[in-house]
């Protein structure tokens, strides 16, 4: 173990942290916590880009006395500007990582995370991708989201969709969509329309009470449709099953 206050020792003690932090964000139970957390990593990037700088620094400082295991000093000088040049490389990506986790902490500043005794829950009534969704999307090009709604609600079965959506673990705490998806929210009727013109997919999905005695209910009034849907309309269209809401992520490219 290193002597304490040593460089090697504080090193030693932040790479420690840091792996304890990893373990801590496994499973993070209050959503309230992500904002500061995400400041603490932004913190904790931006010290490492001064810190990478300083070690590219220090081996360019030390360069004179880098030697090989057999005492070459060529080759050690070489192994030197080697890590110098990895180094300003890692920073870059650091500074790049910097400036993504900063972009994190000011979207996450902007979330007001609802209780989750007050949170509202959703079933998903039907999910239509590839070819089968193109009815749709015409008729929401067409005549917009409140027709698209209308004629996705001919799947919606009341009791029974509630049912197999339970069944089938298709309830989400909050409307569940990525980036690329458009959400459109119809209060009036208790449906929201999830769309992904790029991806080529609709989801409809209707307000769940969150109170336990009033778990499933008749689904909302709504004009659909004359023509019947076929009995097996929900189970056909239901998507594969997810552990969970579809957060919201963005690929950042270093």
């Amino acid at each position: 173990m290193e002597p304490p206050e040593t460089t090697r020792h504080v090193a030693a003690t932040a790479s420690s942290a840091m792996k304890d932090l990893a373990k801590a964000t496994i499973a993070i139970d209050d959503p309230a916590d992500l904002y500061p957390i995400t400041g603490e990593l932004l913190g904790s990037l931006r010290a490492l880009v001064q810190v990478a700088d300083q070690l590219a620094h220090a081996h360019m400082h030390h360069r004179g006395r880098a030697r090989t295991d057999d005492g070459d000093a060529v080759l050690g000088a070489h192994e030197a500007d080697g890590a110098t040049w990895a180094l300003v490389r890692a920073r870059e990506l650091l500074d790049a990582a910097g400036r993504a986790a900063d972009l994190a902490s000011q979207e996450s500043g902007h979330i007001a995370w609802v209780p989750l005794g007050r949170s509202e829950r959703w079933v998903n009534v039907v999910f239509q991708q590839g070819t089968d969704v193109d009815e749709t999307l015409h008729i929401l090009r067409r005549s917009g989201t409140k027709a698209a709604i209308r004629h996705l609600a001919q799947w919606d079965y009341g009791d029974e969709t509630t049912e197999a959506a339970l069944a089938n673990g298709y309830v989400y705490e909050g409307i569940p969509n990525c980036p690329t998806d458009r959400v459109s929210e119809d209060r009036a009727s208790g449906y929201a329309l999830i769309h992904n013109p790029t991806l080529r997919y609709v989801s409809l999905l209707r307000h769940f009470p969150s109170s336990a005695d009033d778990v499933v209910g008749a689904s909302p009034e709504i004009e659909a449709p004359a023509a019947s849907a076929p009995a097996f309309a929900v189970s056909r269209w239901m998507p594969s099953r997810r552990s969970g809401s579809r957060a919201v992520a963005r690929s950042v490219s270093l």
